[in-house]
């Protein structure tokens, strides 16, 4: 996609002004600093007295009083990084994310409103993706993250888009000044409908977004179904519910994080993600081969059945 787009903000590393939390580290210091202190007022033998009441007798008033405080300035600390993180696009959260849009322009969307009291709003990481892009969508000249951004802020239901054009080596070639646009709705099996088509269109090809010499053309994405079926295999009957529940909410993520234009489907990667705490083999029936998925295309996945299956794990799982 294009510069903006391209960087995945997950990868970046914490700003060097993040500290590590420690509250055994943050105790350990304040009884060198207590003992420093004491050191200059009494002799060795008293030193030694309060000292080991404060690191050696837990229910001592001493050992309280460091741990107490300790432990604010933990909460300070921890204080102190969520203030850090608040100000960065790729670890804002909330309230905090909203402020960083609105500095750019961008507002969350209201996905429903008819709970007034609770609204369904956009989550923060399509909102963090969306304001990344708007910067994007400054340029005159039609850049492919500028129709990519104008795209998802034309309805709720767009939850990916793809913008091709005569660099992108499809077969038949795009035409220069032809994009075409593909859009993935968020309803049904990702079909987009000719309603949705035309919001889009109308709402990209407005002059003030688009090079006038633009001849844009939007359809819609082409579901490739698919179905999860795979047997887990478990050492530890007693647990085989959990692990089952632990294992259907891991693949729904996955499927979820799935739902993207022209991305391949592998068998390793879902067997990767079923492969949860307590799953020691797994035995992936379905797909049966990696999902092929086109330019034009998007996975749909129809359904997801997994079967727990112990296994005798022998001496060393005693």
């Amino acid at each position: 996609m294009s510069r903006f787009a391209a960087l995945d903000l997950s990868t970046l590393p914490d700003p060097t002004a993040i500290g590590v939390l420690d509250f055994d580290a943050i105790l350990e210091a304040r009884l060198v600093e207590l003992e420093a202190q004491l050191s200059e007022v009494f002799d060795a033998a008293k030193v030694a007295e309060v000292m080991a009441l404060a690191r050696n007798i837990a229910s001592s008033p001493m050992r309280y009083l460091n741990e107490a405080a300790a432990a604010r300035e933990l909460y300070l600390e921890n204080r102190i990084n969520e203030a850090v993180r608040s100000v960065f696009l790729s670890t804002a959260r909330g309230d905090d994310l909203d402020q960083i849009g609105a500095n750019r322009g961008v507002l969350r969307k209201v996905l429903d409103s008819s709970d007034p009291a609770n609204p369904v709003l956009e989550s923060d990481e399509a909102f963090r993706a969306r304001i990344q892009l708007v910067i994007e969508a400054w340029s005159p000249h039609g850049p492919e993250g500028s129709y990519v951004y104008w795209a998802l802020d034309a309805d709720d239901r767009v939850v990916d888009v793809a913008v091709y054009g005569p660099n992108h080596g499809l077969v038949p070639a795009i035409p220069p000044a032809e994009p075409k646009m593909v859009i993935l709705s968020s309803e049904g099996d990702g079909t987009a409908d000719a309603a949705l088509l035309d919001a889009v269109f109308q709402h990209c090809t407005v002059d003030k977004r688009r090079p006038v010499a633009d001849k844009l053309t939007v359809v819609s994405a082409q579901p490739v179904p698919y179905a999860i079926e795979a047997v887990l295999r478990v050492t530890t009957p007693e647990t085989a519910s959990v692990v089952q529940a632990t294992a259907q909410a891991a693949a729904e993520a996955f499927v979820n994080g799935r739902i993207r234009i022209g991305r391949k489907l592998y068998r390793t990667s879902i067997a990767a993600a079923l492969s949860v705490q307590g799953v020691v083999d797994v035995e992936l029936t379905s797909p049966a081969a990696d999902v092929e998925i086109g330019p034009f295309d998007a996975s749909h996945c129809t359904g997801i059945t997994l079967t727990v299956q112990s296994i005798t794990g022998g001496w060393r799982d005693v």
